[in-house]
């Protein structure tokens, strides 16, 4: 038995501190974003970006597009800060280190062997499943199988209808993707934001442009090139995190998919069937033992 339920537990605690102090784990990832990355821009890009436009300036040159020089400006930082959030917020919804598809590889309800273990535990079949559910969901909080297989039973338990309790535990899969769409809203924002704030960048480097227009009139056109620099850089980065952002997104938001659909696959084909054929042989046995009680 231990080697069954040891799987389940490593994460229980987190989990439980992420569901119930969800705002304070959030606010937290955006302090550590701003933390790190403006650390990273004082020890190493703001000096590099320093040094080469000093280098630049004195020998007349613009400075080459090195890493510092294109991200150097306050809307590069912005964006990355929100991408480092971004992610964070994606590691406690989408939980990137732990996927609740490993459940399907365990026996976690031992079907193969309930009328075994229901013999030597003297219970019927949906209290010995039902036994086993409760256990499972003190050992793994949040997780959506085993609350989808608990109001299978439950509903089981009421009407003894396993098509509705194969509709209620469909459900129950759908539910889990409407509500982590929901719990998604602020890194979608974040995602449409990181192109906007480039967009920022890219008004004001036009804008500071425009306003040394008399200088390239003069001949001097580094002030107008530093400028459309910042403009273009900031569209550029921003873009950039933007392609990789939406790629990962898609690619978790796909991955919780394809779990809810082999999650609905489980319970239409292996879950709801053979308990339906336990409780029907368990049914049989009970009532053939009645009629020979009678006799």
């Amino acid at each position: 038995m231990a080697s069954t339920t040891s799987p389940l537990t490593p994460q229980k605690g987190l989990k439980s501190f992420v569901a119930k102090y969800g705002l304070a784990v959030d606010l937290i990832g955006l302090l550590l974003s701003i933390v790190v990355i403006h650390t990273l821009y004082v020890i190493l890009i703001e000096p590099a970006a320093a040094n080469a436009l000093a280098v630049a300036d004195s020998t007349g040159t613009v400075p080459e597009r090195t890493f510092a020089i294109i991200f150097k400006d306050l809307e590069q930082e912005l964006c990355l800060i929100l991408t480092l959030w971004c992610i964070w917020l994606w590691f406690f919804r989408y939980r990137l280190f732990q996927s609740d598809g490993y459940l399907l590889e365990l026996d976690i309800l031992r079907l193969d062997r309930l009328d075994d273990e229901t013999l030597r535990s003297g219970k019927s079949i949906l209290a010995f499943v039902d036994e086993r559910i409760q256990h499972l969901q003190s050992e793994v909080s949040g997780t959506q199988l085993v609350n989808a297989l608990d109001l299978a039973v439950q509903r089981l338990r009421l009407n003894q209808s396993f098509h509705e309790a194969n509709e209620v535990a469909t459900e129950a899969c759908d539910l889990h993707l409407e509500l982590l769409n929901s719990r998604l809203s602020i890194s979608k924002y974040i995602l449409w934001a990181i192109p906007s704030v480039g967009f920022l960048g890219t008004v004001r480097g036009i804008s500071e442009a425009l306003t040394q227009a008399h200088e390239a009139m003069q001949g001097d056109i580094s002030g107008i090139g530093a400028s459309l620099g910042v403009a273009f850089n900031s569209t550029y980065v921003a873009l950039f995190l933007s392609l990789i952002l939406m790629l990962i997104s898609n690619t978790l938001q796909g991955r919780e998919e394809r779990l809810v659909a082999r999650f609905k696959h489980f319970i239409a084909t292996s879950f709801i069937p053979v308990l339906s054929s336990r409780l029907t042989e368990e049914t049989a046995i009970q009532a053939d033992a009645e009629e020979d009680a009678i006799e």
